[in-house]
């Protein structure tokens, strides 16, 4: 948070500010420090946006993601997200944000202009997905069980495992050759691994 401080001040100078940072960061589970990040943005009057495609769906009580996760729902100002990940794997992704930046994308974002509308079965599965979560707990709690019971395993069997209580687990082995003969041993026991 110093160097983005640092960054700030910086900057202090220049018309607009934007900090972007992942809500959970993909490679390694960590939760970004929201709250933190905020309160950096309204000292330094600065835009704040996040990718939450590792945390829809997943984190809060009702799967909104890390602004829910930390109880701070509206307190970003543009969210971005997938409908590939926990909302169904199928493909497409959103932005969320004020009615004037939506204008603004609507008619100067080259992939908003110069692709299709999402195909309806797509969009129905993820809106589907996001009332079963929202309307039923018993999806995230269940999920969070999993992920507590598979990181307690792997700890207590000796592994190293790094980021913060978020699905995804990266086991540190230290060794790129054994990591690749680990990751191929994975291979067909339904476990998604990369090195």
């Amino acid at each position: 948070m110093a160097d983005l401080e640092y960054k700030l001040q910086e900057s202090k100078s220049a018309h607009l500010r934007l900090i972007v940072s992942d809500g959970v960061f993909s490679m390694d589970g960590t939760i970004a420090p929201l709250p933190d990040i905020i309160e950096l943005a309204e000292k330094y009057d600065a835009i704040t946006f996040i990718d939450d495609c590792h945390a829809t769906g997943i984190f809060g009580k009702t799967g909104r993601g890390t602004e829910e996760y930390y109880n701070r729902l509206g307190s970003i100002d543009i969210i971005n997200s997938t409908l590939g990940k926990a909302l169904g794997g199928a493909a497409g992704g959103y932005t969320t944000t004020k009615k004037d930046i939506v204008s603004l994308l609507r008619q100067r974002s080259r992939p908003y202009l110069f692709s299709n509308s999402l195909p309806p079965p797509v969009v129905a599965s993820a809106s589907k997905v996001m009332d079963l979560i929202m309307d039923n707990a018993t999806y995230l709690n269940r999920l969070a069980d999993n992920t507590k019971y598979f990181r307690n395993a792997l700890t207590k069997a000796g592994f190293i495992i790094s980021g913060d209580n978020h699905p995804i687990c990266p086991v540190i082995l230290g060794d790129a050759k054994l990591a690749t003969k680990f990751a191929d041993k994975m291979i067909g026991m339904y476990m998604q691994t990369s090195i």
